[in-house]
């Protein structure tokens, strides 16, 4: 598949996944566990932005002009987000382009740990639960691959995005506690790449 239809592809996959199909939410600070605990701060934008995990989600905030203090806050969970999201909705050119950005560099390290793992997707949908799950998760591959790289690595290939969701369901803890959220997103990825 061409790569910009595949990028168009993953927008949609992640806006439905992420923001379940209402992009107002992209330039709202959102809370990823419920119950603001401070393990993930607070999340924006359409690839859910996960400010104290991600670099490049402090780097969006500065560009849009937060202070320190805003962020620091914002990762804590610890200030108001009413009237910081203003800030987000002033700035929505920026949060766009750096989400963009985000959604390419995942299907970019998805598809680079793959290829250097020699590890081969059926078709377009497995790559994008691939991508998908880095967006959610975070694809490991410094010196040894991370968990979801070494159990594709093992499967007979080529994998399917049906081994990424029973790696989901079965290896991760999300997908032990919350399996009908993992099958919601794989349903939605399967439904989208079918439109087309």
């Amino acid at each position: 598949m061409e790569q910009g239809h595949l990028v168009k592809l993953f927008t949609a996959v992640i806006v439905a996944n992420e923001l379940d199909n209402d992009l107002a939410y992209a330039l709202k600070f959102t809370d990823p566990d419920g119950v603001r605990s401070g393990k993930s701060g607070y999340s924006f934008a359409v690839c859910q932005f996960d400010i104290a995990n991600n670099p490049v989600a402090a780097a969006c905030l500065r560009a849009c002009g937060f202070t320190p203090e805003e962020i620091a806050g914002l990762k804590a969970q610890c200030i108001p987000v009413r009237p910081l999201e203003a800030k987000l909705r002033k700035n929505a050119a920026l949060v766009e382009k750096y989400s963009s950005i985000q959604l390419r560099d995942c299907l970019t390290r998805a598809t680079g740990i793959l290829r250097r793992r020699g590890i081969n997707a059926a078709d377009d949908t497995a790559l994008l639960a691939v991508a998908d799950y880095h967006n959610q998760y975070y694809l490991s591959d410094i010196d040894r691959p991370g968990y979801l790289v070494h159990y594709l690595g093992e499967l007979v290939q080529p994998f399917t995005a049906q081994d990424v969701l029973d790696f989901k369901l079965d290896h991760t803890r999300y997908g032990k506690t919350h399996p009908g959220d993992c099958q919601r997103r794989y349903n939605n990825l399967i439904d989208i790449v079918a439109k087309g």
